[in-house]
């Protein structure tokens, strides 16, 4: 594991597990995505984002950055869950589109799959609702890159399973806003199982656990 390297975590558990405990070694990077940095955008319920930067998670100061679903966009006022208005999330989250879908359609008995199949119908108002959706999330992307200039994003979460209606706008707004250099990084959808989340989780809070703290070689467990 990332920055446990003096850690007698296999001998502290190899006695108390019935399976084989396999150890795992390597510098805290996410190199097989990218070595240049990234950022991970998430679509479904929210609109979230994790950014690794010369291989470190960023979390910021005070835990709450890549807050990329409550960054302002221009062009809408539609009222966000957090109290602000012209949120990213407003207009981009799955709920957000479900509720424009009524909005315009008077059909108050959608759901998500209803609201995309009408789309995907060539219903107008319906598709303008997912451009729309589209546009704000490549405001946001385009943000991103312009701030960290990761060499590539990666969009996922349950969102991505109606991509297809919104992809042009994001690439085409992405490819309007983003800055000089930024401009080439590269836009990645990538489907995730809720496995590949858990591990994430796990890893990320089995890290914080072991990790040592700054300016230490080992963690409490060396000692």
């Amino acid at each position: 594991m990332p920055a446990w390297p003096n850690n007698a975590v296999i001998s502290r558990n190899e006695s108390s597990v019935t399976r084989p405990v396999v150890w795992l070694r390597g510098p805290p990077t996410w190199a097989p995505i990218s070595s240049g940095g990234f950022a991970l955008v998430t679509v479904g319920a929210g609109v979230g984002c994790g950014m690794s930067v010369h291989g470190r998670v960023v979390s910021g100061a005070f835990g709450v950055s890549g807050e990329l679903g409550h960054l302002p966009v221009s062009g809408t006022e539609r009222v966000c869950t957090c109290g602000n208005t012209g949120c990213v999330e407003a207009v981009a989250s799955t709920q957000a589109i479900v509720d424009q879908v009524w909005e315009q359609t008077g059909n108050a008995t959608l759901s998500l799959v209803g609201a995309v199949r009408l789309a995907r119908s060539r219903d107008a108002a319906a598709r303008e609702v997912f451009t729309q959706a589209g546009r704000a999330l490549g405001l946001g992307i385009a943000s991103v890159a312009n701030l960290i200039g990761p060499e590539r994003i990666i969009i996922s979460g349950e969102g991505v399973a109606a991509y297809d209606l919104f992809s042009d706008e994001i690439r085409r707004t992405f490819a309007d806003q983003a800055f000089g250099a930024a401009a080439g990084c590269e836009l990645l959808v990538r489907p995730l199982p809720f496995e590949a989340w858990a591990r994430g989780g796990a890893a990320m809070a089995a890290h914080r656990l072991f990790a040592p703290p700054p300016g230490r070689s080992g963690g409490a467990a060396s000692r």
